[in-house]
């Protein structure tokens, strides 16, 4: 009996020592490796003096901070959403190891905050200053952590925020000019692009012309640009499964065969313009019986011309035709001057209104926005353009908040929630149920639920819709992990971009075949650059990486 006393003793301590081991391994900081494989991962870029940005709440931790400094952080009721290390590029002693510095330092800070490295939501940046070159000079210089933060938003807070939205809307809808009803506009002459062959013609030499090892059967889209004379500027192929093919050798070939002999002929004048199409793989041999295993499904006008024109396609007696008429210029884009009603709007208050003025061919795109605390500023923008435009067919919206209030430890990806869709054209409805959203959560924690809403919207169109995604650069969703195998053409608009794209969303886009969009530019293509690469995106360079992206250089 006691043996089996002893026995027992002895199997709970080593149980016991088992269990505190367990716990202290998810407690222990990373340890060197890790660390320095996450520092590898860092952005970084150099300047004369670091400034803070002016559109977030910043706090200042100096290299030997304390408690007290911490406790200011208030993180029961806020949340970090970057954190910059800064320092100057002078040193005495030319031995001087920077980088184990910086290591020991953020070594520090993630003891003193559980969780600190393992948050995926939060950017990190170095920032080499080089603005002075002795121990006086640089006295002035801060040396430490900027940590930006952002209040954990909730229903009740969101009320505020909603009851401003309805004022501003309101002092917009008095100063649009009270106009008689619309006139569908005079109708002008309009052919479709003329095409050098026919489509059974173009099917066989794209089989001719297409050499591809892969022969599992699929689905693949394609947009070409065109311009005024006919000459294709560009291809671009979208997989609609995981199937593989040849995208490269395909896009040369779609360049080869689908060509056209002019470019969008309107009113007697010649426009550039955009075809979307699709081809059937693998294709048959000779193309000569049944449908082709090519199809041109979509024209759509350049921006320059669209805001000129409304073109419809249509058909008759099996035969397709267009109709254009003319309306006067901007009138679909007009949009609200955000920056005369709300002067502490941030510098790219009005981003949405840039974007979507910026694309009138998104007509039929299906519209998913992060409606959380931090967006008030970009809901009321979309708000407003929508106020201030028409739309012209019923187009599907999806808002979320992240969870209705959902504590942010019960959120599990995939079934936060939170989602509130409507259908319509009418500006009312869309503005009823944003503001529905708004009041039924205000999001928590710092990421959201972005793919859960981007994958309830494909649920609610067809699979060739593609979608624009309004989202916060700041705030990278917790849930890009649903993406697996999604084959949705993503349009993602990004808000907040003080100084430079959230690396993060530079990966997702590449990885992805997705488009950013920000109030400067459109960024395409990301998925045709090879790790190490560098490349300047609206004046930032960043770096392929294995992993991602890394911002390398700032202007």
């Amino acid at each position: 009996m006691l043996r089996l006393f002893r026995s027992s003793l002895l199997g709970c301590f080593v149980l016991l020592a088992l269990l505190t081991h367990a716990a202290r391994a998810q407690t222990t900081p990373a340890g060197p490796t890790d660390l320095n494989a996450f520092y590898d991962q860092l952005n970084a870029y150099r300047t004369p003096q670091y400034q803070p940005l002016p559109d977030l709440e910043a706090l200042r931790l100096p290299s030997s901070f304390s408690g007290a400094d911490l406790r200011a952080l208030r993180l029961q009721d806020r949340h970090i959403v970057r954190i910059d290390l800064v320092y100057t590029a002078f040193r005495l002693n030319p031995a001087f190891d920077q980088r184990q510095l910086n290591l020991s330092r953020i070594r520090n800070l993630a003891a003193s905050v559980p969780g600190l490295l393992e948050d995926e939501s939060i950017t990190w940046t170095l920032v080499e200053q080089t603005g002075c070159n002795s121990p006086t000079a640089c006295q002035p210089f801060f040396h430490g952590f900027v940590v930006y933060v952002a209040r954990h938003y909730t229903a009740a807070s969101s009320r505020a925020e909603v009851d401003s939205l309805t004022r501003k809307l309101r002092l917009l809808e008095k100063k649009k000019p009270k106009t008689a009803k619309k006139s569908p506009g005079k109708k002008v002459p309009c052919n479709l692009p003329f095409t050098r062959f026919t489509v059974r013609q173009m099917a066989r030499n794209l089989h001719r012309t297409y050499k591809c090892a892969q022969r599992e059967p699929q689905i693949v889209k394609f947009q070409l640009l065109v311009d005024a004379k006919g000459n294709t500027q560009s291809v671009r192929v979208q997989p609609t499964t995981a199937a593989p093919f040849c995208p490269a050798e395909l896009e040369e070939a779609i360049r080869q065969s689908v060509t056209f002999t002019s470019g969008f002929p309107i009113n007697r004048r010649m426009f550039a313009f955009q075809v979307k199409g699709a081809v059937r793989l693998p294709m048959g041999p000779l193309q000569l019986l049944g449908k082709p295993d090519l199809a041109i499904t979509n024209f759509a006008l350049a921006d320059s011309a669209a805001k000129l024109y409304r073109v419809f396609l249509k058909k008759k007696n099996k035969h397709d035709y267009c109709e254009a008429r003319i309306t006067k210029a901007g009138e679909l884009l007009a949009a609200a001057d955000t920056a005369t009603l709300e002067p502490q709007l941030p510098a790219d208050a009005n981003v949405v209104n840039k974007v979507m003025s910026r694309h009138p061919e998104w007509s039929k795109e299906v519209v998913v926005t992060d409606v959380t605390g931090s967006m008030f500023p970009y809901t009321y923008d979309l708000l407003a353009w929508l106020q201030l435009s028409t739309l012209q067919d019923e187009k599907t919206f999806v808002f979320f908040n992240d969870g209705n209030d959902t504590p942010d430890k019960q959120k599990k990806v995939g079934k936060t929630g939170g989602l509130y869709s409507v259908k319509t054209d009418s500006y009312e409805a869309t503005k009823n149920k944003l503001i529905e959203a708004m009041k039924a959560g205000g999001g928590g924690d710092a990421p959201e639920n972005d793919i859960e809403a981007l994958l309830y919207a494909r649920q609610l169109t067809s699979d060739s819709t593609d979608v624009i995604l309004i989202a916060d650069n700041y705030t990278f969703p917790r849930d890009t992990k649903l993406l697996k195998n999604t084959t949705a053409h993503v349009r993602i608009i990004l808000c907040g971009v003080h100084d430079y794209i959230n690396p993060k969303y530079l990966a997702l886009a590449r990885k992805h075949g997705f488009s950013l969009h920000t109030i400067e530019g459109d960024i395409m293509d990301l998925s045709k650059l090879l790790e190490g690469q560098t490349i300047t995106i609206q004046g930032q360079q960043y770096q392929v990486t294995k992993d991602g992206f890394r911002l390398i250089q700032k202007s």
